[in-house]
């Protein structure tokens, strides 16, 4: 059961910013304060009575409340947005126990702009607020539909994706104290990536749903990487070329550590002026990347022209005109694929299903479509990772596609028909040997919102 429904979800952040503000013209007694507070508080515990406690904060700059998130920003969300931004904060948690003496402190303690992460900690320790709990941007920590996911992959493959993760983070991070990365640790583990994706092309496709909110860029990065190997794989690519896929990949957008944090986090559209800026990062990334030892001019080509388009029609229009290879347009793909499937503050993520076909829209234009079909038919109706709901009323991960029919893969089934989340992933095909069916797919799950819990929308029926 939901804490809240949607509306009353958004009238309770209405209220919050209303009070926050008013704490900076009025005393704490005065009407337009308490009025709010109070209906604020009202609304709060009947939250609580349906949950021992609740949250709302940030993901990746887009509001939310428990399970709902508010794409489109309101003023008084915009307004949540800034002050939490401002302070550090990720998230807020508030538990049952929450007294109306301990809101209202913390209403006044939280109207104080100049005061930090740090210091508003202090001061509500200092008030003795214990039913409000804080959670610093960085350190958030959405696991539950990660975990459905990376229950159903090798350990091995996930220790080497998450191995890239940290390198991705550390290059961006030296890049931002001004030092150059050094590339031998993201050789050595794209390295064990083609190793994986030369034997099996689908192995580390699924770990790509993995959507990490709070580290968009890294795990960004890491998800085109091995698109991209997977599909230059499967163009029969030889393994050196997979490898240079791989590097250009995870690379691709590391010029962003150059631009903004204000410009890259903003909740609203870019203006003109700050897109042009965005525009930069391929060629910061390409100027970073000629300046790391070990990383052939190829690399920083490939970088430089993922923002192109098939016709040459993107960005930078000044390299329009100069000659790239193949592998700008396989990163292209895999960049837009990753993309469109991942929620961000200026869109709504797609299922994997639907994004396939969102993509054949661009082939010939923004895309190669050529490569396109390709993908499309690397990664199946089904692509591996979707979580899929079955006739059956069983929610299973595809792991891996079926050749000779699209509509019926390999599955690991995680739910039971009762919504009950199995002990142990168990395989199964959609359709036997002798050509009887077990289940047949009638939705696809959507697993890219951390912040639901997947074994509670099936059980509600949401999905």
């Amino acid at each position: 059961m939901e804490s809240l429904d949607k509306p009353s979800a958004l009238r309770l952040i209405a209220l919050f910013t209303g009070a926050v503000k008013g704490m900076a013209f009025y005393p704490a007694e005065h009407k337009a304060i308490r009025q709010p507070l109070m209906e604020f508080y009202k609304i709060l515990t009947t939250a609580l009575g349906n949950s021992n406690q609740v949250s709302f904060g940030i993901i990746d700059g887009i509001m939310f409340f428990d399970d709902h998130l508010f794409i489109a920003p309101t003023t008084a969300i915009a307004d949540m947005l800034n002050r939490m931004t401002e302070k550090e904060i990720s998230r807020i948690v508030v538990t049952s126990s929450l007294r109306f003496e301990e809101l209202e402190k913390f209403i006044r303690i939280f109207a104080f702009k100049e005061s930090d992460f740090e210091a508003t900690l202090r001061q509500m320790a200092d008030n003795n607020i214990s039913s409000l709990k804080l959670v610093r941007k960085g350190e958030e920590n959405f696991e539950k539909a990660s975990e459905v996911i990376e229950s159903s992959f090798d350990g091995d493959q996930v220790e080497t994706y998450n191995k890239a993760i940290s390198v991705i983070r550390t290059i961006c991070r030296d890049i931002e104290r001004g030092r150059i990365p050094n590339s031998a640790p993201l050789i050595k583990v794209v390295d064990q990536m083609v190793g994986i994706t030369i034997k099996d092309p689908w192995a580390l496709l699924g770990l790509t749903m993995i959507k990490d909110y709070d580290n968009y860029t890294f795990n960004h990065c890491v998800n085109v990487g091995v698109l991209a190997m997977a599909l230059g794989a499967s163009l029969d690519l030889d393994p050196i070329s997979v490898r240079d896929l791989g590097i250009a990949g995870q690379l691709h957008d590391i010029g962003k550590t150059m631009i903004s944090k204000d410009i890259l986090n903003k909740p609203g559209k870019l203006s003109s002026t700050e897109f042009d800026e965005m525009k930069r990062h391929s060629e910061l990334g390409s100027k970073i990347i000629r300046e790391m030892k070990g990383l052939g001019p190829h690399i920083s080509s490939i970088v430089l022209g993922h923002h192109l388009h098939y016709n040459r029609s993107g960005y930078p229009e000044w390299a329009s005109k100069l000659p790239f290879s193949q592998m700008v347009d396989i990163v292209a793909i895999a960049d837009t694929y990753d993309a469109i499937t991942t929620l961000r503050v200026y869109s709504n993520s797609v299922n994997p299903k639907s994004a396939l076909d969102e993509m054949q829209t661009l082939t010939d234009t923004i895309l190669d479509g050529a490569i396109v079909k390709r993908f499309v038919e690397m990664m199946g109706n089904y692509p591996v990772g979707t979580l899929v709901r079955l006739d059956s009323n069983e929610v299973a991960i595809v792991y891996r596609p079926n050749p000779l029919d699209e509509d019926a893969p390999l599955v690991r089934i995680l739910f039971d028909a009762d919504g009950r989340r199995l002990s142990s992933p168990q395989e199964q095909a959609l359709i036997e040997a002798d050509g009887t069916h077990y289940a047949r797919i009638v939705a696809v799950v959507d697993p890219l919102l951390k912040s639901i819990d997947i074994g509670q929308l099936v059980t509600n029926g949401e999905c």
